[in-house]
């Protein structure tokens, strides 16, 4: 392949990734403005997310020897949405989250035992009994990640109406300019051996002066966002305005360095899967970007930390 060609190449591919990321960022745009119509746009956006997100880790998981109980799977996102979607209540909304996670696990658990009694039963081959709970095990893996992290993002929608765009902006600003960052000055800087890489072993790409660049982005927007949010009360949001400038300041900036940080393992966390799985994207549905794992891997865990720390700043400090 000649100079050219490589080139050409390069120039297709970052157009590609960058025409997608324009229709991404356009369609993350949309949902979050029709928030003001009603919630439920966005509740639907986020069940579209869980239940793309849990076919792309099966077909991994399955990819990576595993068995497990895909219906039960995929039929989770379903009441956990509904819940948000018709009481607008968080606490009875995480309660009813937590009992249908209890009765997925009783439910996978329970046919794994039937199954084995009745292969024992007829004298048909069965598991060894220390493989006995083994679909359960990845079952509820997938359950937990990445289906129950990506359901923070209902509570982002449901923190109240204005603290809700708050809460959004800053976490979908928070992981997108980290992973800009991060890419960007992963490949002035972190082109330079096995010394500046981090994590080599789980994603080889990844540098250590894109991370570093990737908190310090992280860092930049929670101020913004103070600027914004707090400091000229943007969206009317009610947030605890007792605190003192110093306070206040700290703790949109711990928002801005933990998501940027959650941002990043998340990152890592889906890559762990795919090498697992020998995989190099989730799937191929966004061209240049991946699958919808490849591109909310972050988000979801940013999300996690941006509701917590939200909850935090209004209810208890």
């Amino acid at each position: 392949m000649s100079k050219m060609t490589k080139i050409i190449k390069v120039k297709n591919k970052v157009l590609k990734r960058l025409l997608t990321g324009i229709f991404i960022v356009a369609v993350v745009a949309g949902v979050v403005a029709l928030r003001e119509v009603h919630l439920a746009f966005f509740d639907a956006f986020v069940f579209i997310l869980m239940v793309a997100s849990g076919f792309e880790v099966i077909h991994a998981k399955k990819l990576a020897g595993k068995q497990l109980f895909e219906k039960l799977i995929i039929l989770y996102p379903i009441p956990i949405t509904l819940v948000y979607v018709f009481s607008n209540n968080i606490y009875y909304s995480l309660i009813v989250e937590l009992l249908s996670i209890v009765v997925i696990f009783i439910a996978s658990a329970g046919i794994e035992i039937i199954i084995y009694a009745v292969n024992r039963k007829v004298g048909a081959p069965s598991v060894e009994t220390k493989d006995l709970f083994s679909l359960t095990k990845s079952t509820m893996s997938v359950i937990l990640y990445p289906l129950t992290v990506i359901s923070s993002m209902f509570i982002l929608n449901h923190i109240g109406h204005n603290l809700g765009y708050v809460a959004l902006i800053t976490m979908f600003s928070i992981t997108m300019l980290t992973d800009t960052s991060a890419y960007i000055f992963g490949m002035l800087f972190g082109q330079k051996g096995k010394a500046y890489r981090f994590a080599p072993e789980i994603s080889p790409k990844k540098s250590l002066a894109g991370f570093i660049a990737g908190v310090i982005m992280g860092l930049v927007v929670g101020i913004c966002c103070w600027i914004a949010f707090y400091n000229q009360n943007l969206f009317n949001t009610g947030l605890n305005t007792t605190l003192s400038t110093a306070s206040s300041l700290a703790m949109f900036s711990l928002i801005g360095i933990l998501g940027s940080l959650a941002t990043q393992f998340g990152d890592l966390l889906a890559s762990v899967i795919k090498r697992q799985a020998d995989l190099k994207d989730y799937s191929k549905l966004l061209p240049g970007h991946g699958g919808i794992m490849d591109r909310i891997d972050g988000e979801m865990w940013c999300s996690s930390v941006v509701g917590t720390m939200m909850i935090l700043f209004i209810f208890i400090i």
